[in-house]
This record gives structure tokens, sequence and C-alpha cells, in this order.
């Protein structure tokens, strides 16, 4: 062998390890022969070593927000959080911060007016339903104009101003039969109480000194009652009432019960076999009003009893045999009439005096004046009929037991 050759030679054998393991099959086949048949990935890791995890990608970071649009975010959360702004203006904020910058922006520059006088116009609607005359009369001439610079003005002077003008004109309402209580604090505030004042005394302030009031009345009111009205105030104070349901009494409930008590006095005045004109104008008053039975008993049951006399003196002769007098007219002497008085005397059947009935007390406190449904202080209770005939009785056997003993003596 040449040589040459032989370098030749020597220098493939070098260079071919080199070139088959460069190769990509040669790759491959040493990577599926080195693992075990059958393996899997964990089998390739020792016992309780996890692979090695990536670490997770964080989020790309937002572009920080531009200056000015950051101003009309801060702007438009705190317009959000004001309790003055309406739901038009929350409505058109929160739709604005959904938005983009520009939509922020618009918002604070048009979208906003417009909304707040909006929501200005129904709030001055609504305190227009509610209000008192000066209050009605500001907010329509506000709303008449229409700008918001008139109804911002009524919304934060103008109606206040009104109100307290509107609270005087109550406050000189409850003085109508007013108690005490009510009389005094009205005085007091009509003369040097502020606005705010005036304004709380209206819309809570007279309840409280009303109810001491009302209390006192409804004790007064004992004095005289007829049964049921008599019954219907120990069950009110027997429960503890409230403020309002005193009021109920004074105001509604006392009449009620007074024209129980007044048809019960007429239908005794019809059971004493009254004359004519009194006969007429007991049933009138009966099918009345309450106003017309306690006018009855008041001042009509004794113009009607004026009327028989009249009558009786020129026939010479009862007009219809009246057996009794419940009113205790003057003259003449008839049987005696068991009466219990019910204001400030008893009336008496010989003509000694005059009867007295259930006198309405004026309601303690409160606007405008109650219509009268109990009697007056003229009046009395009558027990008719058979009280008259035991009255009668007992003087008979009074009378036979003496002509006895002077018989016997």
């Amino acid at each position: 062998m040449k040589l040459p050759r032989i370098a030749t030679a020597v220098a493939a054998a070098a260079m071919a390890p080199a070139v088959l393991l460069s190769s990509p099959a040669f790759a491959a086949d040493t990577a599926s022969s080195s693992a075990p048949s059958g393996s899997t990935v964990a089998d390739q890791h020792p016992e309780g070593a996890k692979p090695e995890q990536k670490p997770a990608e964080k989020p790309a970071e937002k572009p920080a927000e531009d200056p000015q649009a950051a101003k009309d975010r801060a702007a438009i959360e705190a317009i959000l959080k004001d309790p003055a702004s309406g739901p038009g203006v929350r409505e058109a904020a929160e739709k604005a911060l959904k938005g983009t910058a520009a939509d922020m922006r618009r918002f604070l520059e048009v979208e906003w007016a417009a909304e707040q006088f909006q929501d200005d116009r129904v709030r001055t609607a609504r305190i227009i339903s509610v209000g008192g005359p000066a209050v009605r009369k500001a907010g329509i001439a506000a709303l008449r104009t229409d700008t918001p610079a008139s109804i911002g003005e009524f919304l934060k002077n103008g109606q206040h101003v009104a109100r307290f003008e509107d609270d005087r004109v109550e406050l000189a309402r409850m003085l109508n039969g007013a108690g005490k209580g009510i009389t005094e604090a009205v005085n007091r505030l009509l003369s040097n109480g502020t606005r705010e004042q005036v304004r709380e005394f209206v819309a809570t302030g007279q309840h409280k000194v009303r109810a001491e009031d009302d209390r006192v009345a409804v004790l007064r009111m004992l004095n005289g009652a007829g049964p049921d009205l008599k019954k219907g105030i120990i069950q009110l104070l027997e429960g503890n009432p409230s403020p309002a349901q005193l009021r109920e009494f004074v105001t509604t409930t006392q009449h009620r019960l007074r024209d129980t008590d007044n048809r019960v006095l007429i239908f005794s005045i019809l059971n004493t076999n009254p004359g004519p004109e009194l006969k007429k104008a007991a049933v009138a008053a009966l099918e009345g009003t309450p106003e017309d039975r306690a006018t009855f008993l008041k001042t009509g049951q004794h113009e009607a009893r004026a009327k028989d006399k009249a009558a009786e003196g020129q026939t010479g002769k009862p007009a219809t045999g009246n057996t009794g007098n419940a009113g205790g007219d003057k003259g003449g002497t008839k049987p005696a009439v068991v009466t219990t008085g019910t204001g400030t005397g008893t009336g008496t059947g010989t003509g000694t005096g005059t009867g007295t009935g259930t006198g309405n007390v004026a309601p303690a406190g409160g606007s405008g004046s109650l219509a009268k449904t109990g009697a007056g202080d003229e009046n009395a209770w009558i027990v008719g009929g058979s009280a008259a005939a035991l009255a009668a009785g007992a003087g008979l056997v009074a009378l036979g037991r003496r002509r006895r003993t002077s018989a016997q003596g």
C-alpha cells in the first residue's frame, strides 16, 4: 500500500464517528434507546420530585391614564357621592365612567348641567305638591321662568322663605281652641321664633305639647259627662293612649259619644208626656243632625216648653197633661223628676232652677273650629216615666202614714 492511500484511510476513519454522531437520525436513535420501554415522565424523575414549572406570565400592565382623564374620573366619582345628585345625574355619571376619556369630559362639560336642571325641575314640582300656599306660589313662579338660575334659587332659598310664611300662618291657626301649652308655645314662636324653630314645631314639636293639652281636656270632660262619654273616657285613659289617640278622641270620638248621650236625653223627654210643641221639637231633633240635637237640648226644648205653657195659659187646661218638666220651668208644682246633672248643676221639677246638659268641651289645639255636638249648660239628664212615678208613689206613701198617725192621736 502506498503512503498517500494510508493517510487518506486514517483520516476517513477518524472523521467517521463525528459525522455519524452529528446526524439527525443518530440523535433520534440515541434518545429512543436511552429511555427504557414503557417508562413515563414521572419515571424519569426521582421520587417526590416535580418537573420544573415555568413561571406564569405576568398580565400586560395597563398604560397609565392620562392626567386629565384621572381628574375627570375623580370629579365624576365625587358627584356620585353627593346626596344632592338626582337620578338623572347619577345615571349619566355612571355611564360616563364606563366610557372613554372623551365620554367623561363630555359629561362634565355638557351632560351634567343638563341632567341637573331636569332633576331640579322634578324636585321643585314635588315640593309644590306638598307645600303651603306661599310655597306653591313661589315654586310655580320659578317653573314659569324655567331657567337653571330661577329653579336653583327656589331650591336654595325661595322655598325656605315661603315655608316660613306658611308655618307662621299655621301657628296662628293653632290658637283657635288651643289648650294652655299650645297657646304659650305658639305665642312665643310668633314673637321671636327663628325659621328653624318654627319649622320644627309645626313639623313635630306641636304634637307632644298638644298631647298634654288633650289629656287635660279629656279629664275635664268627666265633669258632667253622660254614661257613654264617661265610659269612653275611662277606657281611653286606662289604655295609656298615644298623642294620636288623644287627638282623635278630642276632635272626633267625644262628639260621637256626646251625641249618643244626647239621643238618650231626648228620648227621656219624650217619655215624660210632653206638650205638642216640645214633642214636635224633640222628634225633629232626633231626625236631624248631631248639631240639631245639641241645639234642642241647649235652647230648643226651653223654647218649646214656653210655647206649650203659653197655650196652657190661654185655654186653662194642660196642653196634653204633662206630668213632669225636664228643664225645671218656673211656677207651679209638678211631680219631681229624677235628674243627674251633666254640667254645673242639677235640674229640679219644682221650678227652682235650670238643668244642665252635656256641654261640649272645646278641643285643645288644632286648626279650625269644631262643630259642637253636645248639649249646652242648660240641660239635665232625665230619667223619665218610671222614675217620676216612683217619686210620686213615695210621696203618697209618706202622706198616708202621716194621716194615720194623726187619726190615732
